[in-house]
């Protein structure tokens, strides 16, 4: 009995990843998860191009467990398909989903491209590896004895919760951090940092990569003495005479050289001076001892019942501006783990209680010194203890008689605060249209009003939706009065298509929108899209999922 004959080599540690990476030639890699398995769907597609392609043995495929290989970190947890393409040892491109024709054209181009450059034809081009080993050097530039230069923690590392381990490094080594922020980077904010490399070939998937979720951008100081410009690669390059033991020394420089590439910074003087102005306008007129920082608030239900306003008022009083709100009724189960670390506590059975009993007000709150400032204000925990030690404390001044528990939370540290905005905050996915009547006219000012808000345009495309698609989208208004003309004003022209990415985008894209209804956007959200570009309650410029 024939067996089939086995065309994709099995990856499944570390050290296979480092011998199957050494492969001579084009190497298409299908990174799956332990949970489902690799691709089946392109399995086909594989062997064809491996029988087309097979009289110079130029193409090879792997599968590779992202759960076993270190390497693969980036890759864990996601639910779509990711394919990596090498050739010669190097990662140089990406593709995400199962995407047959896209999986077909890259691989041909890469293999016709790989015969040509042995053939002599061309040279073989540099592509910008966007998940190696970083070793750019750090030139900063000087400001009164200081130098500057403006660093980007790449999503993956975010998403991990790997900032303030990589902080630590950069601070060990000497560094200093002036300021930070977290955001989600625009197309154009890229391009800008990236500028030398936007010609490589891989730009576009890099690019793609760089708006998948926010990155931490960090203002990197050092005072020098003297003329010396101190390297940035000194914390991650090891000495080529280095022995081969595995000394402690050696071990450490692994770790940071691990850490260090999911961390970009600028190679120039004049790269880092108008990088430094773009990301940090204000940079300059700050005492860069303090930062803008982040920290999340919650206000539990009984206290959110009786005083919200008045709380709310407090908040704003003390300079922090509310980024982010979101009211929730967290389940039993929601709240074990958002607490699990207080479980073995006495009053662990109360606070359960307490989080469980009606809606929490979610804040992300934002000024200098955030999550310090806000601990301040809050005074102690224990509700007796904040009345006689802190009378003017919130706790105190907010306690819910006959109730032990305090009616207010604040992250105890920057890490806290990064991961428990992620667990009310998370990044989210919301489908976004400009409508054909807002196409024509009003297209770049809301596309530049998405861009100013923050948002990461992950996917777009201009289409013409048919009278059967509107049907089939506005599906739960059949029937109504307005269903007609709805779908009529849907079919008029061209939509524009977007998959939005940010920090609980579904509400934010619904507040950027406005209020259906043009009128009361007016009266009650001026700034909105449907405010300034809408013309009536069916023409009104953009739609957004409700969740």
């Amino acid at each position: 009995k024939c067996q089939p004959i086995i065309f994709q080599v099995s990856i499944t540690n570390q050290n296979q990843w480092d011998e199957v990476l050494l492969t001579k030639g084009v190497l298409v890699i299908d990174v799956y998860q332990a949970w489902c398995g690799p691709c089946k769907a392109v399995v086909n597609l594989f062997r064809k191009l491996k029988n087309e392609f097979s009289e110079d043995e130029l193409l090879h495929f792997a599968v590779a467990e992202a759960d076993s290989i270190v390497t693969l970190k980036p890759f864990r947890n996601q639910c779509e398909p990711v394919f990596l393409f090498c050739v010669n040892g190097k990662i140089i491109s990406i593709v995400r989903g199962a995407n047959a024709p896209l999986l077909n054209k890259k691989i041909t181009e890469l293999v016709e491209e790989e015969r040509k450059v042995l053939a002599g034809e061309k040279e073989r081009p540099e592509f910008f590896r966007y998940f190696t080993l970083f070793t750019t050097f750090f030139h900063p530039f000087p400001t009164e004895g200081v130098r500057y230069s403006v660093a980007i923690i790449k999503p993956d590392a975010v998403s991990e919760g790997r900032v303030e381990e990589i902080k630590k490094k950069i601070t060990g080594a000497g560094f200093s951090i002036a300021a930070e922020e977290e955001k989600l980077l625009t197309e154009e904010q890229i391009r800008v940092f990236y500028a030398r490399n936007t010609e490589q070939p891989d730009f576009d998937d890099f690019l793609q990569f760089m708006m998948s979720g926010p990155c931490h951008i960090l203002v990197i100081a050092k005072k020098e003495s003297t003329k010396a410009i101190p390297h940035w690669k000194d914390l991650s390059e090891s000495s080529e005479n280095e022995p081969d033991e595995l000394d402690p020394q050696k071990q450490d420089r692994w770790e940071t050289e691990e850490l260090l590439s999911f961390c970009d910074v600028q190679d120039s003087i004049e790269d880092a001076s108008r990088q430094l102005a773009f990301f940090f306008p204000n940079f300059g007129k700050q005492n860069t001892g303090q930062h803008v920082e982040r920290t999340l608030a919650l206000i539990r239900p009984l206290l959110l019942k009786e005083r919200r306003d008045s709380i709310i008022q407090r908040i704003r009083d003390d300079g922090f501006k509310i980024a982010m709100q979101k009211e929730i009724v967290l389940s039993e189960e929601q709240a074990r783990q958002f607490y699990k670390e207080h479980e073995n506590e006495d009053y662990f059975p109360a606070l359960l209680e307490q989080m469980t009993s009606g809606p929490t007000l979610a804040l992300a709150l934002t000024r200098v010194n955030a999550v310090e400032r806000w601990r301040e204000l809050l005074g102690p925990k224990i509700v007796d203890e904040a009345k006689k030690n802190n009378p003017t404390s919130l706790r105190a001044e907010y306690a819910v008689d006959s109730v032990p528990i305090d009616q207010l939370h604040g992250s105890s540290s920057p890490g806290d605060a990064q991961k428990e905005l992620k667990f009310f905050f998370p990044q989210e996915h919301t489908l976004a249209l400009i409508k054909p009547d807002a196409v024509k006219e009003h297209k770049g000012d809301i596309m530049q009003k998405v861009k100013d808000a923050g948002f990461a345009i992950s996917k777009i495309k201009e289409a013409s939706l048919t009278r059967e698609m509107a049907m089939q989208f506005y599906k739960d208004h059949e029937g109504k009065p307005f269903y007609d003309s709805l779908v009529t004003c849907m079919t008029a022209g061209p939509s524009v298509v977007m998959v939005l990415t940010k920090e609980n985008a579904v509400e934010e894209w619904r507040q950027l929108m406005g209020p259906t209804d043009p009128e009361e956007a007016k009266l009650t959200s001026p700034e909105s899209i449907r405010a300034q570009f809408a013309q009536d309650i069916l023409s009104n410029a953009v739609h957004g999922s409700s969740t």
